[in-house]
């Protein structure tokens, strides 16, 4: 685990209540299998496209069901309760609404630029609603997540200080990724227990830090292989030919590429996990705390081979690699408690639209979690 507090007996909320009490680890596991969804994944595939996207909403479903009655902590698995009609209305509300917004900038060019602050005041709002719905619509032995984010949390946190890294020139993005998993985190909710998110900012710097001096370091050295290599200057060569400019780089030169491609896929596993493990691992809730403990290189791995098996088969393999890092991230992922998990009470609330979740899909919007 990394350095986050999460895993500290003495942080707010968690200590009082387990001075004497003895702790219970509870792992999470994946119980699906990349053969399974691939059946479930192209009956999907296949139905979307003769639907001409319709059943994309029912494929939706099926897909979440799927992985969260897999997920399984304590014996249990997570529940999806949203409606595939539900999805379906949203998705046809944004695709209208598209149509008619490349309308008007086909007609009327200079009236989309109208159409800028509305984008990114609403972006927030995408989110929220998103938030609010995916959590409401999930549950775990009967009681129902919840979320209680604002708009105006929403618009701090992932426009203003989007603002304030962008000014920065970079500087201070760690602070704006902080702020967003701060957000979707600390105003999360479990029946009647709300979340706490306890990482420090800190956590967030050094490993954003340190990925990009990695990843400088690994710049430095393709260049290097590049320019020592001449290749370059070959492929400045109108009339190079693939053979000439392998040749060219030589097999060290090659071996080189590749070390550092592989070095690169390292960094971003580096960055990935130290991610999880800053995020998920700094949620405390009630008198249980999560633990991540999620590795860079065997998450690296997963990465490579993952992408090698897409490649090879031509996407054919997208659902094995799917359950793989599903898998490897939930085994590496456990929720320590104290008294089991008869604490947590019920707490009503709607499950609300899906227009928020499918604008959020629609635009691809990252909600920083």
């Amino acid at each position: 685990m990394n350095a986050s507090p999460a895993g500290n007996p003495g942080s707010p909320g968690f200590a009082a209540s387990t001075d004497f009490a003895p702790r219970v680890n509870l792992p999470f596991e994946f119980r699906g299998s990349g053969a399974e969804y691939f059946r479930i994944w192209m009956v999907n595939l296949l139905l979307t496209i003769v639907t001409l996207g319709i059943y994309s909403a029912w494929a939706k479903v099926r897909r979440m069901r799927y992985f969260y009655g897999n997920s399984i902590l304590d014996g249990h698995g997570f529940e999806y309760h949203a409606k595939p009609v539900q999805i379906l209305k949203g998705r046809l509300i944004i695709f209208g609404a598209y149509v008619v917004f490349l309308l008007i900038l086909q007609m009327l060019p200079l009236v989309g630029l109208l159409f800028i602050p509305l984008i990114i005041f609403g972006i927030p709002w995408v989110i929220q609603k998103a938030r609010t719905f995916q959590m409401r619509v999930t549950s775990y032995r009967n009681l129902r997540f919840n979320f209680h984010g604002d708009y105006r949390g929403a618009l701090s946190a992932f426009i203003g200080w989007y603002l304030v890294a962008a000014i920065t020139f970079g500087i201070l993005f760690p602070l704006w990724l902080y702020k967003r998993v701060s957000y979707t985190l600390n105003n999360a909710a479990y029946g009647k227990s709300e979340f706490r998110f306890v990482t420090p900012s800190g956590s967030f710097f050094a490993f954003c830090y340190a990925t990009a001096l990695l990843s400088v370091l690994a710049y430095a050295a393709f260049f290097f292989v590049i320019i020592r290599t001449g290749f370059l200057q070959a492929s400045a060569d109108p009339g190079a030919t693939p053979w000439h400019l392998l040749n060219q780089l030589g097999i060290g030169g090659l071996l080189g590429i590749l070390l550092i491609a592989a070095a690169g896929m390292g960094i971003w596993g580096f960055y990935q996990a130290r991610f999880a493990n800053a995020s998920f691992g700094g949620i405390e809730i009630g008198n249980a705390r999560v633990i991540s403990n999620v590795k860079a290189w065997p998450l690296a791995w997963i990465e490579i081979t993952n992408l090698l098996g897409m490649v090879f088969t031509l996407g054919l393999f997208y659902p094995w690699a799917k359950v793989r890092k599903v898998r490897y991230q939930l085994e590496n992922t456990s929720l320590e408690t104290v008294g089991g998990l008869a604490e947590f009470q019920a707490a009503s609330g709607e499950a609300g639209e899906a227009l928020g979740e499918e604008l959020g899909e629609f635009f691809d919007v990252d909600f920083g979690i």
